[in-house]
């Protein structure tokens, strides 16, 4: 089954399993109040970042990835780490929301049994006075006597999710009211808090061939995540979206379900998808809305995977009609996230960042992302691109870029960048290092040589194999300047070669001081 053999949208999940009934006792549900600690610091502290969002009323950006959560009031010159929950910083953020004063995020880790690893939710950890104090809540789970569920007039059979095991909270939407919250729940579906979590009500959605239900409707199936051969995908979350008119669109593995109501005790809902609207794929893995402008309606833009039929495609899918049509566009790509300016929409994904001026007309491709200052600094073409964030700032703004292998800022649209990485300072007893190590050359890209200079220096770095015959000369003679500094391997020699598995050493040969050396491990 295609669905389950594709690699999942967790940046430290390499796959996600079944879902499978672990038995695990319910936590009790309850708050505990945490008051704010944050770490000032110079860089972000890690390289993997995988949410961006936007606090207008603070004018702040958040960033979420494995570290934990960070906020920077002032463009990227300093950076703050909340450090009030400590599980989040060490598990990692997987999803985050910000609305006003009210920011919201989830965290995930991975659990063994049987000698088998399980993505597993970790809880949630909320905000509402702008990141001050915080609270936190258990993973939504259901009590093992919840086999029904209330839906209008109908009482539908249902299985409970239970255990946190390949329950992953994968998006977060913070409703306009200050109580309000949903969330995307992998094997969970889709819930809703209307008392900021001390209880979350599971959505019914309509099931696979049907498009639209209303709790009016005589309506007779199981709910139940799909699940090998048993089950519906329409109840595996993965993205949720409140828009400005209120209109709640949640994203499964069946499409995407809108529902205008989304304060009423029973919600109606309609769905999008291949069958329903014409979308590229069934699995949406975001869900975002572009504004209105003088020249184009309001847009809800959906990442649209394929995930089972061989009718789907991976690309994006839009709506200016509120689902009456869909268009489709950058087929065969894996988008992971949008950004807006005006009618310009931004897109990443696994082959970095797409930019179209016209509202989803004409497209370009963006694969490099260097340093303006400074082009040895970089995000490796090999990277995925994970989020994006317009923050509004003087006349052009400041587009956040997130990927696994550093953060990029541009002020000019995407045509000049700075970046930021999360780099293991040198120093006396550690004066150079190369990472990552073991290095794979066709997944890494690229192994980074990072040294210190105590003054301006002619540098020489060259590469050798185990024998200590001359593989590779990186650099010869160039100037660098004085303090932390790093150079790039591909994994080839001089000639173009790609060079086989083994230990290599380098050398850095520093005008006027002794030569820095260490050792590579290249492992395919």
């Amino acid at each position: 089954m295609q669905l389950l053999s594709l690699l999942f949208f967790a940046i430290w999940l390499v796959a996600m399993p079944r879902y499978a009934a672990v038995a695990q006792p319910v936590p009790e549900y309850g708050f505990a109040k945490y008051a704010l600690q944050n770490q000032p610091a110079s860089s972000l502290g890690t390289n993997v970042v995988n949410h961006i969002r936007y606090s207008e009323s603070a004018r702040r950006i958040w960033l979420a990835g494995r570290n934990g959560l960070v906020y920077t009031d002032d463009g990227g010159a300093t950076f703050n780490t909340i450090t009030a929950i400590r599980r989040f910083n060490e598990n990692g953020i997987q999803a985050l929301d910000v609305r006003g004063q009210r920011i919201w995020a989830s965290s995930s880790r991975l659990t063994e049994r049987d000698g088998r690893r399980f993505p597993t939710g970790d809880g949630l950890m909320f905000s509402s006075d702008g990141g001050r104090t915080w609270k936190e809540l258990p993973q939504p789970l259901d009590q093992p006597s919840d086999s029904a569920e209330r839906y209008g007039i109908n009482v539908l059979r249902a299985l409970p999710i239970t255990v946190p095991q390949q329950n992953v909270i994968y998006d977060i939407a913070l409703g306009t009211r200050d109580s309000s919250v949903w969330v995307a729940t992998w094997s969970g579906g889709i819930r809703r808090t209307q008392n900021n979590g001390q209880s979350w009500q599971r959505m019914v959605l309509p099931p696979t061939g049907r498009q639209r239900i209303a709790p009016t409707d005589t309506l007779s199936f199981r709910l139940e995540p799909r699940r090998g051969a048993q089950g519906d995908l329409v109840f595996l979350g993965f993205s949720v979206l409140q828009a400005s008119d209120g209109a709640v669109w949640v994203g499964t593995v069946d499409g995407v379900c809108r529902t205008d109501e989304p304060e009423a005790l029973y919600p109606s809902w309609v769905k999008y998808n291949r069958t329903f609207g014409g979308l590229s794929g069934n699995w949406v893995i975001a869900i975002r809305e572009q504004a209105a402008t003088a020249r184009r309606a309001r847009a809800i833009w959906a990442a649209s995977w394929r995930a089972e039929s061989n009718q789907e495609n991976f690309g994006v899918s839009w709506t200016r009609d509120n689902g009456e049509t869909w268009r489709t566009a950058l087929l065969g790509e894996r988008i992971y996230d949008f950004a807006f300016r005006g009618d310009t929409v931004y897109a990443v994904g696994t082959n970095g960042l797409f930019i179209s001026p016209d509202g989803g007309e004409t497209w370009l491709n963006q694969r490099s992302i260097r340093d303006a200052l400074n082009p040895r600094k970089f995000i490796r073409a090999q990277a995925e691109f994970y989020a994006l964030c317009f923050e509004p700032f003087g006349a052009s703004g400041r587009l956040w870029l997130g990927s696994e292998d550093g953060t990029a800022l541009s002020t000019d649209g995407g045509n000049s960048w700075k970046i930021f990485r999360a780099d293991l300072a040198t120093d006396e007893k550690t004066k150079t290092y190369a990472y990552p190590n073991p290095f794979a050359p066709r997944i890494d890209g690229v192994v980074r040589i990072r040294y210190q200079l105590s003054r301006p220096a002619s540098v020489t770095i060259r590469i050798f194999d185990f024998a200590m015959n001359p593989v590779r000369t990186l650099i010869q003679s160039q100037l660098r300047p004085a303090g932390e500094d790093e150079d790039v391997w591909n994994g080839q020699s001089d000639t173009g070669v790609r060079v086989a598995n083994g230990v290599y050493f380098y050398s850095i040969e520093i005008a006027g001081e002794a030569p820095l050396r260490g050792k590579i491990l290249v492992l395919e």
